[in-house]
């Protein structure tokens, strides 16, 4: 059964311009608040492509970084009192770019669709004025998102599966009462690499 899991986890190496990477599925957890209202992040990263990129600075050293990409699948949520509890999946495509040192950089724009939950009892009135309670009112939404981030991946100097990241995300949701809607979220959270580590051969220390 370990075999299985490891094997629809992890993937053969992808051969880059400058070098190999093993690949690896990524599982994230975040918590996810839309400026100061709670909420959390469930999501999933399969690997496209990941190889080392090596320029020459202009001091004569090399520079090197690890560039993954990823197809993504989120499923996030977050609630503000008194107005609405907002449930949305989005799909997006992460490009990240990691240093020798750990640290990260990441960007990456998502497109899906969202519902909202309105807080508070909600009634409808009909044609007739017949009123009745309104279970689970709410609208559905197109939603595209941007985002940006930053963290540290402890496999590259610690061999731990693990990475933290913080990142900002831009949301837009259409149509939003004839307007367009855009709200900032906030995600701090982990990340795991089912694979275990994720080293190049290039930086794995002997």
């Amino acid at each position: 059964m370990g075999c299985i899991i490891y094997s629809l986890a992890c993937f053969p190496e992808n051969k880059g311009p400058d070098g190999k990477v093993d690949t690896s599925l990524n599982l994230k957890l975040s918590y996810n608040s839309s400026l100061i209202y709670p909420g959390g992040r469930l999501g999933i990263e399969f690997p496209v492509k990941s190889f080392i990129s090596t320029r020459m600075k202009k001091s004569g050293k090399e520079k090197e970084l690890i560039k993954d990409r990823f197809i993504a699948l989120n499923l996030s949520w977050y609630h503000h009192p008194s107005f609405h509890d907002n449930l949305y999946l989005t799909a997006g495509w992460t490009m990240r770019r990691t240093r020798k040192s750990g640290f990260f950089t990441e960007f990456s724009p998502e497109m899906g669709v969202s519902r909202t939950f309105i807080g508070g009892t909600t009634y409808r009135v009909d044609d007739s004025g017949n009123v009745s309670l309104e279970k689970f009112a709410g609208y559905f939404y197109a939603l595209v998102s941007v985002g940006g981030g930053i963290g540290y991946d402890f496999s590259i100097t610690h061999s731990k599966p693990i990475m933290v990241f913080y990142k900002l995300n831009l949301l837009s949701m259409y149509p939003y009462n004839s307007t367009i809607y855009l709200r900032p979220a906030m995600e701090i959270g982990l990340t795991w690499k089912l694979c275990g580590i994720h080293l190049t051969k290039k930086w794995r220390k002997t």
